[in-house]
């Protein structure tokens, strides 16, 4: 996998090849994250 076209880190990705492949699901997984705490937060102000 020395041509890693998910990221542009391509030494990274050279070095650790499963990080192509982590980035995306990380990247969602903090979106998830940040909007549902965003979420609970809003609905305990009210």
């Amino acid at each position: 996998m020395k041509n890693c076209k998910l990221c542009k880190l391509s030494n990274t990705c050279n070095d650790l090849p499963g990080v192509c492949i982590l980035i995306p699901y990380l990247a969602v997984a903090v979106i998830a994250v940040s909007v549902s705490y965003l979420f609970v937060t809003q609905e305990l102000l009210i």
